[in-house]
Parts: structure tokens; C-alpha cells; sequence
């Protein structure tokens, strides 16, 4: 009896040495993964914060100066508030969908309740109070009335109030490594990285989860916490998938999304506990932790391509992400300087040989908050990064059109041949007419089936038209040679003087007028002939 009471014993001694022997992210895992009573998906990272319906436009201030206590002024890179040319500051995300048709991001604020935010900004402090969140300058349930200076210019005054509310503000960060631009087929092909971040409080489960099964070798000092030991942890999205817990990628994704590449791509969820120490306590806090959501693959994502110019084209290269599963009122996204620096890096405008986009260089990038209107559940909330691109066009002008223009000056050598010699003057621009033609076939092959003339197209027929002109020119010669000699010799000096000249005139006028209702594309050519 007693061998069989030693035996079972020893036997469950066994089983709970190995149960306990998990390492330390297992044990936090079979935790989530057991927990059915607390549901951390329904509790808001933000708790009652007051809210006038937006918030000011900032950008990352690599220059930022900063006053310290002793006046001493120095350069700490941060966030600053935007601002026109007249100093007013700009609508930079809206947070009320009641104020979605009446106010939009990138209006001027003139005036709050009478107030000009140009005059409250001298004040050191109230500057500041603006910079953390404008709202905190009015006190709770203010009516507010907004001048507001539209797109337009024209000035329109919108009420809201500043209410209390409770929601969702993640950091939602995503950058750009590498664009391969896809005009022909209309997308452009992105390897995009996301950290998707959120922080955790005391109200969650996986905060306690978090303290109890990943930190260790926790050192007291008079009750409290001093130094201690913890495991990140990282989880598959398959493993996550099955746990009753946060997701801060849950809802996520990219507007006019073609396809992903998931054979390129890598994902984990990050868990650690948040290292904050409290001077009240004299000790770290253990009541809050984070979780992050990391994620590298390939997207197709479709976008528009305006080519009239082409190939003297800009374009507007767009990543668009928002949240389809939470409303404006729930969810409210905030980046980091992390997706401004780099996105700044990989633009590196200053940089004028960089070639981070074959074929074409950036020139502007803007990060900003966007609402996306869905058509079914109403609007929602994200951020968008637009690069603005300029085309090479060195290849087009100096592989095509200067051949083009080559050829037909060959063409039009034909009317310096005798006009008695026709057979001669008809070979030489019939084969340079079928030369135009498999030019067109490599312009073709480069551009949609498109619905309107491109610049090249423009070009391309125009020399359509002088590589035929020289065949009817050596006929009618021919015939005027023989009725009519100074006729024909007055005819030929016309020829030879004005043909190739007027030519070139119309290509330089085709690229002067789209130059014209196009400005800021055709630019990209003279200033290649300039350098």
C-alpha cells in the first residue's frame, strides 16, 4: 500500500515539475488561452478624454528648438504644430463624424469661440496645451464655434462641443522599403513594414498575464518594485488567432488592396510588460504592459496614373491605411515620428541621385490623417503616405524622341537628292516611315491601352505626318521638273529651308503648350536640358 501511495506521489511530483518547467511565454499563452471570463477586447485604451471634434496639423521638426528652464534655447527633433503662410494653424485629423461634411483636414482655423490660436501660441504654456491636444483648452461640455477658412476661401462657421469620450488610439505605423511602379498595369507593387502598437493598462487581463508568467527576479526595496527580469514574448498569427484578446491589426488594412504576396511575408505579435518607473511609488509600476503587432510582406495596391504628359509625367504614389471594422467615434489612430522619418529617409528628396524608385524620382512626401468613407458602414479612420514622383524622362528624350528627330532629319535629307532621281528620294522615306512605325510598337509596349494622347503620342504622329510629307513633296517635284523648272527649283529651296525647321517647331510647341495646362510635369524636360 505504501509503495503504491510513494508511487503516485512521485508520479504527480513528476507532472507538476513538467507543467511548471513551460517555459515562461508558453504559461503566458495557456493563461490567454484558458481565460474565458475577462474579454480585453471590449475595454478602450483611452478613457474619457475631452474632445472639441479635431485636432491640429503637425509635421516631424528636425529643427525643432526648444527653451529650457535656464532660457538657454536648444535643436531637439519633435513634433510641431503646422501653420500657413499668414501663421494660422491647420485642420490636421477630424474626430467628430458630425463635423465630417462641414470641416475637412488642411482648412485654416481662423478663430475657436473668438479666440485667435495665433495669439494664444505666444504664451509659452498655452502653446504647449495646444501642441498635447487643443482640446484641453476648453473645459468640458464648451460650446465650440470654429472659423474656418475652406479651400476655396470661403469662410464658414461650425458649431460642435467638448465632449468626454472614450476610445480606441493605437499607434497604427507602417513603412515604405522599396516601390515598383506599374503604370502599364495601373498598381504599384510595395514591400511595406507595419508595427501596429497598443498599450495596456491595470483593466486588462493580459497586463496581470504579462507580470505574473514573463517577469521575474523581481527585486523589492521597501515594498517597492526596484529591478526585475522579464521574456518578450512572440506569438504566429495563427497561435493569436485563437486567443479572446487584443489584436491591434484587427480591422486593419489598405485601401484599393489588388492582392498580398504572402509568400514574402513575416508577422509576430510582441508582448513585454511597460517599464515605467513612479516617483511617488519609488519603484517601477506593474500594472501596465504592451503589446505590438510587426508585420513585413508585398502588396499590389491600385493607383491612379494621370500620363497626358507623359513622358515628362508626375504621379501621386498613395498608401492609404484605415480600419474597416471600428467607427470614427470608436477608433482613432494616431503614427508616430517613426513613419515620418521613414518615410522622409526612403524619399531622401535631397539626395539627387537617389534611386529608390527605378525610373523615377521623388520629389515630395506628405504623411497625413485621412478618412475613408465606406459606403456601407460610414466613415473611418487612417493615415495615408503620398509620394509625389517625377519620370527619368532622360531615357524617352534621349533613346526615342532624339532618334525620332534623327530619323527624320534623314528623311528629310531626301530633298536634297535631284528630283529627277525620285526612285532614290522615296526609298529613303519609305524606310524611315516603317522605322516611325516600330518606334510606336516600343512606346506601346511601355503604356496602357490609354483613352486619350499622351505627349509621345503627339510627337510620334506629328513625325508620322513629316516622314510622308517627303514622298508627295519628290512626287510633285518630279511633275514640276518637267512642266515648270523655276517653279520647281523655287519649290525645293522652300523645301530644304522650312521642312526639318517646322518640324522641329511643332514638337517644341506640342511640349511648350502641355507645359502650359500642365506645369508642374512638363517641367522635368527643360530642366533635363538645362543641366
Amino acid at each position: 500500500m505504501k509503495t503504491k501511495f510513494y508511487f503516485l506521489l512521485l508520479f504527480f511530483s513528476f507532472i507538476s515539475t513538467q507543467a511548471n518547467s513551460l517555459p515562461r511565454c508558453e504559461n503566458l499563452y495557456n493563461a490567454l488561452y484558458n481565460e474565458n471570463t475577462k474579454y480585453d477586447v471590449g475595454i478602450n485604451s483611452i478613457d474619457e478624454k475631452k474632445t472639441i471634434g479635431i485636432r491640429l496639423n503637425k509635421y516631424w521638426n528636425a529643427n525643432r528648438e526648444i527653451i529650457l528652464e535656464n532660457g538657454e534655447k536648444i535643436k531637439k527633433p519633435g513634433w510641431s504644430l503646422l501653420r500657413n503662410k499668414d501663421d494660422y494653424f491647420i485642420v490636421g485629423k477630424i474626430t467628430k463624424t458630425s463635423l465630417l461634411n462641414q470641416i475637412e483636414t488642411d482648412d485654416i482655423i481662423l478663430s475657436i469661440n473668438n479666440l485667435d490660436l495665433r495669439e494664444l501660441a505666444k504664451d509659452k504654456e498655452k502653446l504647449i496645451t495646444l501642441e498635447n491636444d487643443i482640446s484641453n483648452f476648453f473645459n468640458e461640455n464648451e460650446k465650440i464655434k470654429f472659423k474656418i477658412l475652406k479651400k476655396n476661401n470661403t469662410v464658414l462657421e461650425v458649431t460642435s462641443t467638448n465632449t468626454i469620450e472614450s476610445f480606441n488610439q493605437p499607434a497604427v505605423d507602417f513603412y515604405i522599403n522599396a516601390i515598383d511602379i506599374k503604370e502599364k498595369e495601373g498598381y504599384v507593387n510595395a514591400s511595406i513594414q507595419t508595427s501596429f502598437y497598443e498599450a495596456l493598462d491595470k483593466r486588462h487581463f493580459l497586463t496581470e498575464a504579462i507580470w505574473e508568467h514573463i517577469v521575474a527576479d523581481k527585486k523589492f526595496e521597501d515594498g517597492s518594485l526596484q529591478d526585475f527580469y522579464w521574456e518578450q514574448c512572440s506569438y504566429s498569427d495563427e497561435r493569436w488567432s485563437k486567443l479572446n484578446t487584443i489584436d491591434p491589426a484587427d480591422g486593419l488594412k489598405f485601401a484599393n488592396l489588388i492582392k498580398e504576396d504572402k509568400t514574402t511575408r513575416t508577422s509576430e505579435y510582441n508582448l513585454k510588460p511597460s517599464i515605467s518607473y513612479s516617483n511617488e511609488l519609488k519603484g517601477y509600476v506593474q500594472d501596465q504592459a504592451e503589446i505590438t503587432y510587426d508585420s513585413n510582406s508585398t502588396y499590389a495596391i491600385k493607383n491612379e496614373f494621370n500620363l497626358k504628359s507623359f513622358p515628362f509625367d508626375k504621379q501621386k504614389i498613395k498608401f492609404f491605411l484605415y480600419n474597416d471594422k471600428f467607427g470614427l467615434e470608436d477608433y482613432r489612430s494616431l503614427i508616430t515620428s517613426w513613419t515620418i522619418r521613414r518615410a522622409l529617409e526612403f524619399a531622401d528628396i535631397n539626395n539627387k541621385n537617389q534611386n529608390n524608385i527605378e525610373g523615377w524620382n521623388i520629389v515630395g512626401v506628405n504623411t497625413t490623417y485621412e478618412i475613408y468613407n465606406d459606403p456601407n458602414n460610414g466613415p473611418r479612420d487612417g493615415v495615408s503616405i503620398t509620394f509625389d514622383v517625377e519620370r527619368k524622362s532622360g531615357y524617352y528624350l534621349f533613346k526615342i524622341i532624339l532618334p525620332i528627330i534623327l530619323i527624320l532629319t534623314v528623311c528629310w535629307s531626301a530633298v536634297w537628292i535631284d528630283p529627277k532621281e525620285i526612285e532614290s528620294r522615296l526609298t529613303i522615306t519609305i524606310v524611315c516611315l516603317l522605322s516611325l512605325i516600330a518606334y510606336n510598337f516600343v512606346i506601346d509596349s511601355e503604356l496602357p491601352k490609354l483613352d486619350y494622347l499622351t505627349v509621345m503620342d503627339y510627337i510620334i504622329l506629328v513625325s508620322y505626318v513629316y516622314s510622308t510629307i517627303p514622298n508627295f513633296l519628290s512626287v510633285m517635284s518630279f511633275q514640276m521638273i518637267k512642266t515648270n523648272k523655276p517653279l520647281a527649283e523655287k519649290f525645293e529651296t522652300y523645301e530644304k529651308r522650312y521642312g526639318l525647321l517646322s518640324y522641329i517647331l511643332i514638337v517644341l510647341l506640342i511640349i511648350i503648350l502641355n507645359t502650359s495646362f500642365n506645369p508642374e510635369n512638363t517641367k522635368a524636360a527643360f530642366l533635363l536640358f538645362n543641366k
